[in-house]
């Protein structure tokens, strides 16, 4: 008789294209988690940024009150550290850093109001005062995410230009 080979894979042949197939699987699992941690701290980023722009703007606008009402230009803006809200006409001296977290209400205005849905956000606005007609301010988020802590930080300077 004439022994017959049978074709097919044997078991070590199938048990290695397994464990190939299966690191090729983890590899790209790992590359689809990554992103989507990225895409997070890149969204909490973008959020920061317009809360610091937003706490400089607040400043400006209330500079931009005080000439409109004919009152000096840095009226109610003197060397300290604030926390202040879009519908605030100035800012509120900061006695300690739990006043700075913000929230955010039924508007989708960040607040800070302790009633609304809490975020992980807190503001602090310094305001500078440099000379009788300039000041320096300082915006600064910070947040956490995954158990680190980070932070954005914008400056401007304002000055007496009316």
């Amino acid at each position: 008789m004439k022994s017959q080979k049978l074709k097919g894979f044997t078991l070590i042949e199938i048990i290695t294209v397994l464990f190939v197939v299966s690191l090729g699987l983890i590899g790209v699992l790992s590359l689809i988690i990554q992103n989507i941690q990225s895409q997070s701290i890149n969204r909490r980023s973008i959020i920061a940024y317009q809360l610091a722009q937003e706490g400089i703007e607040l400043v400006r606008k209330t500079r931009d009150s005080n000439w409109a009402n004919g009152d000096i230009w840095n009226k109610n803006l003197v060397s300290g550290s604030y926390y202040m809200d879009p519908l605030d006409s100035i800012p509120q001296f900061m006695a300690s850093f739990d006043q700075a977290t913000l929230y955010k209400n039924d508007d989708g205005l960040y607040v800070h109001e302790v009633s609304a849905t809490p975020t992980p956000y807190k503001r602090i606005i310094v305001i500078d005062n440099l000379t009788a007609y300039s000041m320096r301010v300082y915006s600064r988020v910070v947040w956490s995410d995954r158990n680190k802590v980070f932070n954005y930080d914008l400056e401007t300077l304002l000055y007496d230009w009316h």
